[in-house]
């Protein structure tokens, strides 16, 4: 790589103060009720802001736009145990249900924060009178997440970063809101605790360094994964799809990105059910939602011999820096290599 400085991981905590009814798009029919995420989607704080920096009109915003470039990579904000802190990352269990294993004492836990069901009322301001009533789940303890976005120092640095830091320090001052009737004052998160770490090429040639002694790697999501073939959603992710993730990956954050050989082979995956996942822009659009491998998802693959140096360092970026499949920079293909 011809720079020493790849991206800045900003990293943080955040709390609901309140409620927080993050919408999956889905009908609970037992509980009678609309689901809500178990804690924010990358998607969904990457949305926040994008209308920060619309409001204060700030030219990072056009990395917002469709076939744009993307700058900013957030992640989902995993809660934390309450227990000892540990991140609580997504596993798949022998039932094939979607698990929450802590970092730090692994235990298993099968939900990862407390949600309830919530009666919500709409008045109607012209009569006095109740209009509507629905039942809506929400994040109704208070929570703490994990925040983090990669800011990408490839183009435009200093600018991108600048403007990141602006609205960091006005979420610091004021809090972000998200989920449903944010505008009404719920769903708001406290972001404390911020930090900033320089991702620079010996950070990634470290990594690339210890995946050159595997033969065999195993790929968990940390978040949901979408990833396409010829307009096709994948419920797994072959052994080309991945490398073209890799491949993505390094042209994204190398400054001189050049085309390298490697072999790999699929033989072995851990998943359950696709879920879907819906995003705003295909909404607009008329479109309906994508379907995704679900977080928790393993895929092991078998490194065949002579795979180029490039590969590792652009796996090594993968992991760091990116992600698998599309809608990355919403969150979306999170990994941990194992």
């Amino acid at each position: 790589m011809s720079s020493d400085n790849i991206a800045v991981e900003v990293t943080g905590e955040l709390m609901n103060q309140n409620e927080a009814t993050l919408s999956t798009g889905e009908f609970d029919r037992r509980a009678h009720a609309a689901r809500s995420y178990d804690y924010p989607p990358g998607q969904a704080i990457r949305g926040a802001f994008g209308y920060l920096f619309l409001a204060a009109g700030l030219p990072i915003i056009k990395t917002y736009e469709v076939n744009a470039e993307p700058v900013l990579y957030f992640r989902d904000a995993l809660p934390y145990h309450r227990r000892d802190g540990g991140i609580l990352y997504p596993v798949i269990t022998p039932e094939k249900y979607v698990n929450y294993q802590c970092q730090e004492c692994r235990e298993v836990l099968r939900y990862p924060t407390f949600k309830s069901v919530v009666t919500k009322t709409r008045l109607d301001r012209y009569k006095g009178v109740v209009s509507m009533m629905w039942r809506q789940e929400g994040i109704t303890r208070r929570e703490k997440f994990r925040f983090m976005v990669i800011v990408k120092l490839k183009r435009d640095a200093e600018d991108n970063l600048s403007a990141l830091i602006a609205a960091l320090r006005f979420v610091e001052e004021n809090g972000l809101a998200i989920g449903k009737r944010s505008m009404k004052g719920s769903g708001k998160l406290l972001l404390e605790n911020l930090s900033y770490k320089l991702i620079t090429s010996g950070d990634i040639e470290g990594r690339a360094a210890e995946l050159r002694e595997k033969e065999v790697i195993k790929v968990r999501l940390l978040s949901e994964a979408i990833v396409r073939e010829k307009g096709t959603n994948l419920t797994t992710i072959p052994e080309k799809n991945f490398l073209w993730s890799v491949k993505n990956a390094t042209k994204n954050f190398n400054y001189n990105y050049q085309n390298f050989a490697a072999d790999v082979k699929l033989i072995n995956y851990e998943t359950t059910r696709p879920s879907s996942v819906g995003f705003l822009d295909v909404k607009l659009s008329g479109g309906g939602p994508e379907i995704a491998i679900p977080k928790g998802s393993t895929f092991t693959y078998k490194i065949e011999r002579g795979a180029q140096e490039e590969f590792y360092t652009a796996l090594a970026l993968l992991e760091r820096c990116h992600g698998v499949g599309n809608r990355v920079s919403s969150g979306k293909g999170e990994i941990m290599i194992e």
